[in-house]
């Protein structure tokens, strides 16, 4: 069964901006491909409730060059879901510092496997990935305040999942819940947060990178944890709750159960990484 729907400009009009609202069940789909390219929006995914749907969607914006272009296909039992706007056949304008963002509201599948590639410039992003199938994930941002959290365990094994960020202030919440065998997260400029609350069922490899910013990582003390964090006279590290082992390695008293193993490296700024 192939279904297809291609929008490619939005037709309601309300006080100068124009929004669109639309929804599409799987269509036969047993997996989704979502591959998301936008500007500078204010950005809301998470899980759609009704588990016969692929998608449902609310995107508001103001300019006519910006207008979304969605479209959702099904191919071989695979659905594949695009979304972007009008900017994106100049390279990623969005680096352009553009400060009229458009609002997206996006539920995604929560019954099928989903694969996540999405990027995104200016924007305001809160992403909760809690309760849904993601096989792999990949995040690419420009100048952003992005939360990503896993508010209840994915529902399968995760094979990656990889943030890249550019001037950035990033929260990452519940990450355990994530079930990812390996996870990278690699920072320009700026902050980030990663919390490992939730439940880890399988061992994880973590790979975290910065330029110039701050680290703060926290650390369940019920995880069996390896920390590797590489030290300069550039780099600050504060690592507490975990006994050292020498040359910047750092283990944690629980000796049972998956493993996590995390990379730290910061070229220039501040490390911390706490238990609780």
């Amino acid at each position: 069964m192939r279904t297809l729907l291609t929008i490619l400009l939005a037709y309601s009009l309300a006080f100068g901006q124009r929004a669109l609202t639309t929804s599409e069940d799987l269509g036969g789909a047993k997996s989704i491909m979502a591959n998301i390219k936008l500007g500078a929006v204010n950005l809301s995914l998470k899980g759609v409730k009704d588990p016969s749907m692929a998608f449902r969607l609310h995107y508001a914006y103001g300019d006519e060059q910006k207008a979304p272009r969605l479209t959702y296909e099904v191919r071989e039992d695979k659905g594949l879901f695009d979304l972007s706007n009008g900017k994106q056949g100049k390279k990623f304008q969005m680096l352009g510092f553009d400060t009229d963002k458009d609002s997206v509201a996006l539920e995604l599948a929560n019954s099928v496997p989903v694969s996540l590639d999405i990027g995104f410039g200016v924007c305001d992003a809160s992403i909760d990935l809690g309760g849904m199938e993601i096989s792999d994930a990949n995040f690419s941002t420009g100048v952003c305040s992005f939360v990503l959290n896993f508010s209840s365990p994915n529902k399968i094994e995760c094979d990656h999942l990889n943030v890249k960020t550019g001037i950035s202030s990033v929260t990452v919440e519940n990450l355990s819940n994530a079930h990812a065998k390996y996870i990278e997260c690699n920072g320009g400029l700026g902050s980030m947060k990663i919390d490992f609350g939730g439940k880890l069922v399988t061992d994880c490899d973590v790979k975290v990178k910065t330029g110039l910013g701050s680290v703060d990582i926290s650390i369940p003390s019920d995880i069996n944890t390896t920390i590797m964090t590489p030290e300069s006279f550039l780099t600050s590290v504060d690592v507490a709750g975990f006994y050292s082992q020498g040359g910047g390695v750092y283990r944690s008293d629980t000796k049972k159960g998956p493993k996590l193993r995390i990379f730290v490296e910061s070229a220039m700024g501040g490390v911390k990484i706490k238990n609780y």
